[in-house]
């Protein structure tokens, strides 16, 4: 791989990993027009923390809120001697166990399918029906009315039992051609959650999800036959296209057209799956 070509994933990365049109589908069909027939799972992660850098810097005040807010509540006097009345109260604590919540079907998903969906990264008629998919999930928000958040509460209408049924979807969505964050938006804005709470959760959820894949391939950096410095540049480049593609997300998304994203994803997807058939 050379550099500009880590540049380029980095790009689309940046581009795909928070419009709702699938990160890990893009860099298979990507990876394979450029002829990359190296193992680039580990590559693929690390541009997913570039990403990651990007909405930590979005959401650098929820996160500096539920932080401060969590520990707090954690370590007052009052949380030791009626921890439920107290983490009833406190609604970064909520926030906290909602995301921890959603974090363990991503997580067993993730493990227990690991090997199957790796292998997944070379099956590019796979990813584009995938992609169809994914185009079929975004319609999901338009059979319910969008909704905006009227107040500041982040918790908003997200209830305890939607963490797991959005958590599964994020662990579906570790197949290259479902979108993570198209999947799990979709499925918020569908059970009546606000879009922006919906936007929050989903992203605030990711943090683990990707912290938890890079621990699963951090045994083979050595391994690994791309340059670390063709690495770092290509997450750099993940990260800056990744913020300003979050941010243009965000606005599309408070104006309800989420949605949009679903032609392109089918028209992308049938288009590959075509040439994927020729071939």
């Amino acid at each position: 791989m050379t550099l500009l070509e880590a540049i380029f994933l980095g790009i689309l990365q940046g581009l795909t990993e928070f419009l709702p049109i699938s990160s890990s589908g893009h860099l298979v069909l990507a990876q394979t027009f450029l002829g990359l027939n190296e193992p680039l799972v580990f590559f693929d992660v690390m541009l997913h923390v570039g990403t990651l850098a990007a909405v930590c810097v979005v959401y650098r005040d929820a996160i500096w809120k539920l932080t401060i807010g969590g520990l707090s509540s954690l370590t007052h006097t009052q949380f030791w001697r009626q921890p439920r009345s107290t983490f009833n109260a406190s609604t970064e604590l909520k926030f906290i166990w909602l995301i921890l919540l959603g974090s363990i079907p991503t997580g067993v998903i993730a493990v227990i399918f690991k090997m199957e969906l790796e292998s997944l990264f070379h099956e590019v008629g796979l990813v584009s029906i995938m992609l169809i998919f994914t185009g079929v999930i975004l319609q999901l928000p338009r059979l319910r009315k969008h909704e905006v958040d009227s107040t500041d509460d982040s918790i908003g209408k997200l209830r305890t039992w939607h963490a797991p049924l959005i958590g599964i979807a994020q662990g579906c969505a570790i197949t290259p051609g479902i979108s993570r964050s198209g999947t799990t938006i979709s499925l918020a804005l569908f059970l009546g959650i606000p879009a922006k709470t919906a936007a929050e959760y989903s992203f605030l959820l990711s943090i683990p999800a990707i912290l938890g894949a890079v621990a699963l391939k951090i045994r083979d950096v050595g391994d690994t036959a791309i340059p670390f410095y063709i690495v770092g540049a290509g997450m750099l480049a993940a990260f800056i296209v990744g913020y300003i593609a979050l941010r243009l997300l965000l606005a599309v998304l408070n104006r309800g057209k989420f949605s949009l994203f679903s032609y392109y994803c089918i028209a992308l997807g049938v288009v590959s799956l075509l040439i994927a058939l020729i071939q």
